[in-house]
């Protein structure tokens, strides 16, 4: 008995670094993924492992692909917490960093197409690592809100401008890559619709 118990106890420690460390599982809501409604695996080594005890580091890290279903940490809304610590969502990647999205400037809405008949004419770059941004009045909507919850400077909105430690900015060099998710669903909003861009160090891994 004790040899028995001895085995399943080490076969149950296996089983959770596995799921901690490789693989996890999780149930998929109804919704257009291919496993909707289904439980399936999530590969935890896809993009970079992130360590649990630094969200800020990955071990062999690696880009998210267009269209990739993706889980998740919800992108917190303050500085506060860590990122284990929020919500898991799961979403297509539909834009990756660098690419170009198209907004409507009075509805705020977002688009993949450039589509001047439905108001989506001015473009918004997907933010990335290293890559130095043009900051106006029209899109501190977006990248504001993401420049103060994630990334490392201390940034307010002050006259409708980007204010980094005391200075006014016209530009801002982003120091992780994003990602535009969407549940591809019109009534779940919770996506980029809603909290925006979601950063490298959201990432959890791919549904395989």
């Amino acid at each position: 008995m004790k040899k028995v118990a001895i085995i399943s106890l080490s076969i149950l420690l296996l089983l959770l670094i596995g799921r901690l460390f490789v693989m996890d599982v999780i149930v998929v809501p109804e919704g257009k993924c291919p496993q909707a409604g289904k439980w399936a695996l999530v590969n935890r080594w896809a993009y970079g492992f992130r360590t649990p005890w630094n969200p800020h580091q990955r071990w062999a890290p690696s880009p998210v692909k267009r269209n990739d279903w993706v889980v998740y940490n919800q992108p917190l809304p303050t500085r506060e917490g860590q990122p284990d610590t929020t919500a898991r969502r799961i979403g297509r990647c539909l834009s990756v960093p660098g690419d170009t999205l198209w907004y409507n400037n009075e509805t705020g809405r977002i688009s993949k197409f450039h589509d001047r008949r439905n108001g989506f004419t001015h473009p918004l770059i997907v933010p990335a690592k290293g890559k130095k941004t043009r900051i106006t009045t029209e899109n501190l909507r977006f990248y504001a809100p993401t420049i103060m919850r994630h990334e490392p400077v201390k940034a307010v909105i002050l006259n409708d401008s980007l204010c980094i430690s005391g200075r006014i900015q016209s530009t801002y060099t982003f120091q992780q890559d994003y990602y535009w998710m969407t549940t591809d669903n019109p009534q779940n909003l919770l996506d980029s619709r809603s909290f925006g861009f979601v950063p490298q160090t959201s990432l959890i891994g791919k549904i395989l």
